[in-house]
């Protein structure tokens, strides 16, 4: 309760739950919002955050590694892996075309990526250290 007193706390309500061709996104500040995944678990949220030129989105579980780019891999323990599959494609070709920064929390060699579509499918483009982004 001191934490929303002091305005320091802001409790969001997530969108209601949906399986289509579309993904959520909640907008916090100019530069800042979360989008919406429900696959690997319900309401799980990747921030992306605009940063001079570049939008950077945390990748959380949906994707934890450059390992994991390929639409089918997917984590083993995915409360919903069909969800994420779906999720996963929607995204990718949404970070495809507007040249998203994909910054990994379980990558233990690639700290970011960006990605472009092969013959493949989308694979990353470059890998870098988030340090190497200039706004």
């Amino acid at each position: 309760m001191p934490l929303m007193e002091s305005g320091q706390l802001k409790l969001i309500e997530l969108p209601p739950f949906k399986s289509d061709t579309s993904l959520q996104e909640i907008h916090f500040a100019d530069n800042i919002s979360c989008i919406v995944v429900n696959g690997h678990t319900k309401g799980m949220l990747l921030p992306k955050i605009q940063y001079g030129s570049h939008q950077i989105v945390f990748m959380a579980d949906l994707l934890p590694s450059v390992g994991h780019l390929p639409i089918p891999f997917v984590m083993g323990y995915d409360m919903q892996p069909l969800f994420t599959l779906n999720e996963k494609e929607i995204f990718l070709n949404e970070a495809c075309t507007k040249n998203y920064t994909l910054f990994f929390e379980h990558d233990s060699v690639n700290e970011c990526c960006d990605v472009h579509m092969t013959e493949k499918g989308i694979r990353a483009k470059n890998c870098f250290s988030l340090d190497s982004l200039k706004s």
